[in-house]
């Protein structure tokens, strides 16, 4: 990697682990002081047969293939972010974070309270602190501090953006954080019961949403044959899976959202959609027109979701 560009950030392979572990032990020897050398190798020996095959790991590579850092992440949390000593202060560490961690609606994790340099790196990521323990997860003397990531505000028209595209993913990602949020704010028989006329409820609201961005861009980008496409509706009205939870509606929303990105990305800007019955015979669109569109019915759906936190909570959106 030179000193001008940002690194090149993948997916890991089985292949990478133990170079990965390599990067790992020099990251922790230059930052976690604190640790004694028995310390370090009982924590390499968890990394190398627990955290790494367990988790969704994604790797910095300089221009030859070299890893200088990874993340791994569960969910919507961060469980590792590593980068080699020789490669701090050039962005890695920003770079595996961006593409780690965009399109989640919210952002969890833990850093040592005895790493300064790491909690600094995650505050000037927007990261607050929610609690702290004294000891880590494996019950050891190292107290942890635990940080979120609260949604982004909605974009101005003066923020920068590299395209249309990515600016909508920017608003798209903003309006569904505060869905998930709105809803998250919800007791439990205001989610699925109903305190409106037309009957409709906020967990329907949420799958709806969710198999309405699926429709636009999976049907409409990737996928012509993709299977149950309207599995939100039934007889003209929305309709709820008999085993849908809250975590999993959340979970499923959220993960639609980096599906979203991961498509966008994937095919570029400009790109038309692939023929199929999501465009009802007519011309495909492209992806910004359907991200405007998708955007806007987030948009909506969340003005109809502030209504119904109002009746239930008091709370008022804005």
């Amino acid at each position: 990697m030179s000193d001008d560009h940002l690194p090149t950030v993948r997916a890991a392979t089985a292949a990478d682990h133990p170079a990965l572990v390599r990067v790992w032990r020099r990251a922790v020897e230059a930052t976690h002081t604190f640790l004694t050398p028995a310390d370090v190798d009982a924590i390499e020996h968890e990394v190398r047969t627990a955290a790494l095959p367990a988790l969704a790991v994604s790797v910095a590579q300089r221009d030859d293939g070299t890893p200088i850092g990874w993340i791994g992440v569960h969910g919507d949390r961060v469980e590792a972010l590593f980068v080699d000593p020789s490669s701090h202060r050039r962005g890695v560490g920003s770079a595996l974070l961006a593409a780690a961690t965009d399109g989640m609606a919210h952002v969890e994790l833990d850093v040592n309270e005895q790493n300064p340099s790491a909690l600094a790196f995650y505050t000037r990521h927007g990261f607050v602190r929610t609690g702290r323990s004294e000891r880590d997860g494996r019950g050891r003397p190292f107290p942890l501090l635990h940080l979120r990531r609260e949604p982004s505000r909605l974009p101005e028209p003066t923020d920068p953006a590299r395209s249309a595209a990515a600016l909508l993913l920017t608003y798209l990602d903003f309006y569904r954080s505060r869905v998930l949020d709105t809803y998250a704010g919800l007791p439990e028989p205001d989610r699925t019961g109903s305190r409106l006329p037309s009957g409709w409820s906020p967990a329907e609201l949420l799958h709806h949403l969710r198999c309405m961005e699926r429709r636009w861009l999976e049907w409409g980008f990737v996928d012509a044959a993709l299977p149950d496409p309207w599995a939100d509706h039934v007889d003209g009205r929305w309709h709820l899976p008999p085993d849908a939870t809250s975590d999993g509606l959340t979970a499923a929303l959220a993960a639609q959202g980096r599906r979203t990105r991961e498509i966008t990305e994937a095919v570029g800007p400009g790109a038309v959609g692939v023929p199929s019955e999501r465009w009802r015979g007519a011309r495909p669109g492209t992806i910004e027109r359907t991200l405007l569109h998708v955007v806007q019915e987030y948009a909506r759906h969340l003005g109809h979701l502030d209504i119904v936190a109002e009746l239930a909570t008091g709370a008022v959106g804005e």
